[in-house]
Parts: structure tokens; sequence; C-alpha cells
């Protein structure tokens, strides 16, 4: 079991919600790099399976 104070969780979860959209971004190049024929669809994938809009 790991304890948290409720307030680092939040701020973990804070974290994590901001860094997503940078790790979309960086899965979309990598998409079009090795999947060039379905990189959009793997990105537009990949966004609604986070809950993000498109990042281009």
């Amino acid at each position: 079991m790991i304890e948290l104070p409720v307030d680092l969780v939040r701020t973990l979860i804070a974290g994590a919600q901001r860094d997503l959209p940078d790790f979309l971004n960086l899965a979309g190049t990598w998409a079009e790099q090795h999947l060039p024929a379905h990189a959009a669809a793997v990105t537009a994938a990949l966004a609604r399976a986070l809950d993000l809009g498109p990042t281009r």
C-alpha cells in the first residue's frame, strides 16, 4: 500500500494532465515516421483514448 496526502495526489494528477498533450504530440510524430499511412488515424484514436483534442 502507498499512502499519499490528498494534496500531493492532486498535484501529481495535474502534472500528468499537463504532460498528456506533449505525449500525444510526440506519439503523432512517431506515427508519422513509422506509420505514415495511418498516422492521422492512430493519433486521433490516441487523442480519443486520452480524452484530448488534436494538438496539430
